[in-house]
């Protein structure tokens, strides 16, 4: 049996939920990156830009639970974005210590030209389930997410 062969046989149902669930991520992510490719994006990219977008002077401490990644790769990703021109750093009013995060105009006018690739990607989701099973999917994610939460 060749090993293409063993991949097609591999039986999605059977193995633990954490794969399958990581695989589903996987696969969403790719079809999102073929989107930013063309704009020399990372998915982290994009999705940092989205959540500055949302939450305009938000602090790099604020951005690592929502982006889930650690403290150095947050430093590494805003350096990047600061370099393309995309976001700006401010002085915090009240301590100048702590840096909080704006996007400039043309990264504001990226985040919002590019907001729409998570509907692209969910409404391919969507042409294969019923909207009871999107939606079913959707609440079922969340509970899951909500029973792992840090009090």
């Amino acid at each position: 049996m060749s090993k293409e062969s063993e991949h097609e046989n591999w039986q999605w149902d059977k193995g633990p939920i954490g794969r399958l669930i990581k695989t589903g991520y996987i696969t969403l992510r790719r079809e999102v990156e073929e989107l930013l490719r063309p704009l020399g994006l990372t998915h982290t990219q994009w999705s940092a830009l989205s959540v500055i977008r949302q939450f305009p002077g938000i602090s790099p401490s604020q951005l690592e639970p929502i982006l889930m990644i650690e403290r150095p790769s947050v430093t590494s990703l805003l350096n990047g974005l600061a370099s393309k021109g995309f976001i700006i750093r401010k002085d915090h009013p009240q301590d100048g210590r702590y840096k909080l995060i704006y996007l400039t105009d043309t990264g504001l006018k990226l985040a919002e030209e590019t907001q729409h690739f998570t509907t692209v990607v969910e409404e391919r989701v969507k042409g294969g389930m019923t909207a009871d099973e999107f939606d079913s999917l959707k609440a079922l994610l969340v509970k899951m997410v909500g029973l792992f939460e840090k009090e």
